[in-house]
């Protein structure tokens, strides 16, 4: 029974009646009778990539990761399962299968129970993308997880450090808005959900100056100690699709000079806020400027 035409009249009708419900909203019987049909049909993959993509939509990856094994069983040529069955195995920790599926996509991993842990390359990231889409940088450290590197704003419910599920593919919904690292344009992703929060701890501070150089001093001393940080007051990184759909929000600094100002607001992150102190005096002497009372957001 191909995975095109299992030639088999009932099978074909309860499909059809499948794909109905799940038409409908009636994911509730469409599962249901998929499962029947999965049954009826058990060599044949639609039913079981059927299910597989439901399962993937609600995020439950046990589900998801047995039925994407059953319909590649059948169906050996469909990239997308082989995609969803690395992302299923990776949000289990499921790694000799993640391997496994994400070596049917081109990729070159050795055989190994161990997590696959890479420099991939920063990449833009979009939180909760069907909430309060926020977009910051992440490093990859697989084809689907990676690091937050900025410090999100704490309505993201995010901070700097999380280990994220995000998209193998990046999302069309930037298509209209770039991204840039060195004039180079970047793809971007959406996360799918949270997989491990960090210990780092989101602060903010105004630092009174009018002066994007003294914001830079600042950035690079976090640097050097190790420390998150992020320039709040250059966030223009909030997707607001009513605003006008022609203007982008996003600038490459490279071509675009900062903006001057007369207070920055920036942000922070930490393990404990008494690292923070040594930094911002070291800053104040360095730059002879002042700055506001430190505040934990998260």
């Amino acid at each position: 029974m191909s995975s095109q035409s299992p030639h088999n009249d009932a099978a074909e009708q309860l499909y059809r009646l499948v794909v109905e419900y799940d038409r409908r909203g009636d994911v509730y019987n469409a599962v249901k009778l998929c499962k029947r049909l999965a049954r009826m049909a058990p060599d044949w993959s639609v039913p079981f990539a059927f299910l597989c993509r439901t399962y993937r939509s609600r995020m439950e990856w046990k589900p998801t990761l047995h039925y994407c094994m059953r319909a590649v069983e059948h169906n050996a040529f469909d990239e997308n399962l082989w995609e969803t069955l690395g992302i299923a195995a990776t949000a289990l920790g499921e790694w000799e299968t993640a391997r496994y599926a994400w070596n049917q996509l081109g990729y070159h991993f050795k055989p190994s129970a161990e997590a696959i842990d890479l420099d991939l390359g920063i990449i833009p990231l979009r939180l909760n993308p069907a909430s309060q889409p926020e977009v910051v940088a992440a490093r990859r450290v697989d084809p689907v997880r990676a690091i937050i590197e900025s410090i999100p704003q704490p309505s993201s419910g995010r901070r700097y450090g999380d280990l994220v599920l995000v998209e193998n593919k990046p999302t069309q919904a930037g298509a209209s808005v770039q991204f840039y690292q060195q004039r180079r344009v970047l793809p971007l992703h959406d996360e799918l959900q949270l997989l491990k929060s960090s210990n780092w701890h989101t602060y903010s501070v105004m630092l009174f100056t009018d002066t994007a150089a003294d914001v830079d001093v600042l950035a690079n001393l976090c640097l050097s100690a190790n420390l998150g940080f992020d320039n709040w007051s250059n966030a223009t990184r909030f997707f607001q699709p009513n605003l006008h759909r022609n203007v982008a929000e996003y600038f490459d600094q490279a071509i675009f000079k900062k903006m001057e100002r007369e207070v920055y607001l920036v942000a922070l992150a930490a393990k404990q806020a008494k690292e923070l102190e040594g930094i911002l005096e070291t800053w104040r002497v360095i730059t002879l400027k002042e700055h506001g009372q430190v505040g934990q957001l998260m």
